[in-house]
């Protein structure tokens, strides 16, 4: 009789930490998300130069998807000058402009949100038109948007192609 008692005590004690395995397993937090920032070099020029940039999904690599961003102008010290947010896809690109303020360089910026998808084949521009008689031939940064990223590394950013891509965890 003894030896059935000791084999139903070993038999709630099993379940018991069943259950609190399977509550410590429910209570574990979601894996964290992402935000993804991508910023071009910057452009120098002359004071009230048209200054564009834009997003376009080439969509060569495959299907594409309409992915939500935030594209963004700064200046030289980070003060946005201009703002857009919308989505882009491989017929929709998204485009914002702003008179440059100063000589000083401006760069475009792309912040990608947590599990805003994927981009076929994306690609940042920022192009600086200058204004004189006649205009001096316009200068661009081209970016690729990296298809992804390991966010193990933490927010260290990496340069690619002239562009800096860095990870924020939200």
């Amino acid at each position: 009789m003894k030896a059935i008692n000791v084999g139903r005590g070993w038999v709630r004690a099993l379940s018991m930490m069943a259950m609190l395995w399977g509550a410590s397993a429910a209570a574990q937090p979601a894996p964290p998300s992402y935000t993804m920032i991508i910023t071009t070099e910057p452009l120098t020029g002359a004071a009230n130069d048209t200054v564009v940039a834009s997003v376009v999904d080439a969509g060569v690599l495959g299907p594409s998807s309409t992915v939500p961003m935030t594209l963004r102008i700064l200046d030289d010290s980070g003060f946005v000058l201009a703002t857009v947010t919308g989505t882009v896809s491989t017929t929709v690109p998204l485009r914002v402009s702003v008179l440059a303020p100063s000589s000083g360089g401006v760069r475009a910026q792309l912040t990608l949100p947590p599990g805003a998808g994927k981009m076929s084949a994306g690609i940042l521009v920022i192009e600086r038109l200058g204004q004189g008689d006649p205009p001096p031939p316009p200068t661009r940064d081209v970016c690729e948007i990296p298809v992804s990223r390991d966010p193990g590394t933490g927010g260290d950013p990496v340069t690619l192609w002239g562009c800096r891509v860095e990870t924020q965890r939200t």
